[in-house]
């Protein structure tokens, strides 16, 4: 039998068929290839709906993330959006980093000298991890102290992304599972263990808001989401029970699973290069002298080198997190004008996969008129790897964000966040949490990495967000 995967490895996108920037890669659906295209089917300007196959296949369909119409999208949107705010993440801050510095803390204290590693990915994972259940529930499980950083939840969104493709494709699997007691489909189907873990924690704490029990929002400087939700003007279909369950299923997964692997990624390439690493430290310590006082939010927002290395972790995680098989749907593509030879075949990671929209109105693209209710979609793992506007796009290189103009330029590019009505809800709480997470660990602690490769950041295995090889043991560290 002939392995694909190691066939279309090989290929490296050295091929002599030339399909053109738009192309149909299944009966119902057109892909594009063009990224100063990008800005009209991911637009704030026009309504576009998602695909109604995609709705059921996490288990939450009345979740924003879920929802297909673009009006009910807006809705639920429109009363999500003011607690996502930079304002309001400001308010946050201050939890953020003292997640961060008790998790700086547990590195220095209980791993300096040591010999035993830690995995990164974990580690990163329960600060994410407590963070967005704070900020949606007023009350923290305190991920960050679990033993060897390893809790329930935070593999939940991995178990929960594994489901992804069966969901898809075999939808009528979902609902006989969800058919079941919860206690029952634990033990028929013990991968949903976490979910179910996950959910009825949250529905827990959705009903203690909901009845009022919950008064832990009296004493917190930030609204949480939930209370606001409850309070807000959405009509009373919008605030039962089980869909605030879902929306928080949803906010939560969402909030652990990309943010935690921009930050493992930025870790292994920050310690791959020594170079970026004497440089950030530099950096840091001018507005951190003292690792014991660590700055404001706003004054590590103003750190070049440490926002470019941010920067250039989004856009590799979109180049290195890819998929070679998922290119069967991607296919090649060049220019008008000149061929783009690809150096991998790999499509995008953060979220590893295309993104259709649905136009209700027809779209124009070149010569091509495009009917209204045909699937568009674009990657940004394809835009991310143009070699016209980011050189050298498999190198890690942070110094391309540093020039204000080329910055400016770049960013225009830049879409491992999406655009448009649908982008990514909690953008501005994940840039906090880079920050500040970034900053404290590199300014406390001493890291080396321990036996990690770079199989370790990419992607053998994709599930809607990028995972590892199996058996890969993650990004491990020694804490000196």
């Amino acid at each position: 039998m002939v392995n694909v995967r190691l066939l279309l490895e090989k290929l490296e996108f050295n091929v002599s068929v030339v399909l053109g920037p738009i192309i149909r890669i299944n009966p119902t659906e057109v892909h594009i290839c063009d990224p100063d295209f990008y800005d009209t089917i991911y637009t704030s300007s026009a309504p576009f709906d998602k695909l109604k196959e995609w709705k059921y296949r996490f288990g939450l369909p009345d979740s924003v993330h879920a929802t297909v119409e673009h009006d009910l999208h807006h809705h639920r949107r429109i009363a999500l959006n003011p607690y996502f705010s930079k304002r309001q993440i400001y308010f946050l801050a201050p939890y953020i980093q003292e997640r961060a510095t008790k998790l700086a803390n547990r590195l220095a204290n209980e791993y300096r000298s040591s010999t035993k590693p830690v995995v990164m990915n974990d580690a990163w994972a329960t600060y994410t991890a407590d963070v967005v259940t704070y900020y949606c529930f007023a009350w923290s499980w305190d991920f960050v102290g679990y033993p060897d950083f390893v809790a329930p939840f935070t593999a939940t969104t991995t178990s929960l992304a594994s489901l992804a493709h069966i969901s898809w494709h075999f939808a009528w699997l979902n609902l006989f599972f969800q058919s079941l007691p919860d206690m029952v489909l634990g033990v028929v189907y013990p991968t949903m263990k976490p979910i179910i873990d996950l959910q009825q924690a949250v529905e827990k704490q959705v009903i203690s808001i909901k009845s009022g029990s919950n008064i832990a929002q009296k004493d917190l400087a930030h609204r949480t989401i939930f209370h606001s939700l409850l309070t807000s003007n959405l009509p009373p279909q919008e605030l039962e029970v089980d869909r605030l369950r879902q929306e928080g299923s949803s906010i939560v997964g969402a909030g652990v699973e990309t943010t935690k692997s921009t930050l493992t990624l930025a870790t292994f390439y920050i310690l791959k290069n020594p170079k970026y690493l004497q440089r950030l430290r530099k950096e840091l310590k001018q507005v951190f002298p003292d690792p014991n006082k660590p700055p404001e939010l706003s004054e590590l927002e103003q750190l070049p080198f440490l926002t470019a290395t941010i920067r250039e972790c989004e856009y590799l995680l979109n180049i290195l997190n890819s998929q070679p098989l998922v290119l069967l749907l991607q296919t090649f593509y060049i220019n008008d004008n000149s061929l783009h030879q690809w150096t991998a075949l790999r499509l995008s990671g953060g979220v590893a996969q295309r993104l259709p929209r649905i136009s209700r109105t027809p779209i124009q693209y070149s010569t091509y008129t495009i009917p209204h209710g045909v699937p568009i979609s674009m990657s940004a793992y394809i835009q991310h790897r143009d070699e016209r506007i980011f050189p050298s796009s498999k190198t890690f290189n942070p110094d391309r964000w540093i020039d204000p103009t080329e910055e400016r330029h770049l960013s225009r590019y830049l879409v491992s966040f999406s655009k448009g009505t649908r982008m990514c809800l909690g953008v501005n709480l994940a840039w906090a949490e880079m920050y500040i997470g970034l900053a404290t660990i590199f300014r406390r602690v001493e890291l080396e990495l321990f036996e990690t490769e770079s199989d370790a950041v990419d992607m053998g295995r994709e599930y809607f967000v990028p995972l590892p090889k199996k058996g890969s043991k993650g990004v491990r560290v020694l804490v000196k």
